[in-house]
């Protein structure tokens, strides 16, 4: 019997885009190429963009385009820095008017970290329903137990004035204090990257832990009902909807190159009520 050996590439959330410049560009990941163009966000001023589907997954998929308004919670988090003169883009999710919930790897490098939040986000030229708003280092709240890695990868980020809530821009909820759901089989969207002109999203089923293997500090989704998405965006809000409308569960946090299908983790938020709670200003219902 062949033992086929399988090479897995992990990108954690600090290997994400950067613009340097102006423009969009990697970091040097110093990866195949193959796995460069999968993790890359074409810029849309490019109207040569490279397919990103991988031609060996027929799971592979750049997802579903985004309506106006579809993820209002939604957040792209470019991040700066006094040292570097590129901006690592991220995401996140808005759980108040003041505050975005995001992943802590690309926030905790540096002493001087600061940036700006586009909420209302679809594609960058549609600046009518955009808002734009800064952030310092003193708004940005790093879980104390994180290290560098994946276990405790969340930070919140106080915007430095609070957002007009409207049709494009709103806050999402979390789970409630009593809620003690594992979500196992229930479907999660998570939004992504822009293809194409336009946002991504993707949704996939939830693995029970003991399938994926990981601690219940973690929640994954199966690649192999709903596709491996080709555009995720590392702290992206992982959502499900119940009778009373979506409910963020959690952050994208560990993304695997979509020519695997590989669960995708993210952090499980229920299980970090008590920091966000004492990092923000939400209030859990119970």
């Amino acid at each position: 019997m062949q033992i086929y050996k399988a090479v897995v590439i992990m990108f954690l959330c600090e290997i994400g885009i950067v613009l340097s410049n102006g423009e969009e560009s990697q970091l040097p990941l110093g990866i195949e190429e193959e796995f460069n163009q999968e993790l890359h966000r074409p810029n849309e001023l490019n109207s040569n963009q490279v397919r990103l589907i991988s031609e060996s997954n027929n799971l592979s998929t750049d997802g579903y385009e985004v309506y106006p308004g579809q993820f209002p919670y939604h957040a792209v988090v470019n991040i700066k820095n006094d040292r570097e003169a590129s901006t690592t883009v991220t995401s996140g999710s808005l759980i108040t008017p003041n505050y975005i919930l995001t992943c802590a790897l690309g926030l905790h490098k540096h002493e001087n970290t600061y940036g700006f939040v586009e909420l209302g986000y679809r594609y960058r030229a549609d600046r009518e329903r955009q808002q734009v708003i800064d952030f310092t280092r003193s708004g940005i709240t790093i879980h104390p137990q994180f290290t560098g890695g994946s276990l405790n990868n969340i930070a919140t980020i106080r915007l430095e004035h609070p957002v007009t809530l409207n049709r494009y821009v709103q806050s999402i909820r979390l789970p409630r204090l009593s809620d003690t759901r594992t979500f196992e089989m229930m479907e999660g969207t998570a939004p992504g990257r822009q293809y194409n002109g336009t946002m991504r999203y993707l949704r996939n089923q939830i693995m029970s832990n003991d399938d994926c293997l990981m601690n219940t500090q973690f929640i994954c989704t199966n690649a192999y009902i709903g596709g491996a998405f080709c555009n995720r965006m590392y702290g992206a809000g992982l959502v499900v909807e119940d009778e009373s409308g979506p409910i963020l569960i959690g952050l994208t946090n560990l993304i695997y190159s979509c020519s695997l299908n590989n669960s995708i983790l993210y952090m499980r938020l229920s299980l970090l009520r008590d920091w966000i709670a004492n990092s923000s200003n939400y209030v859990f219902d119970f």
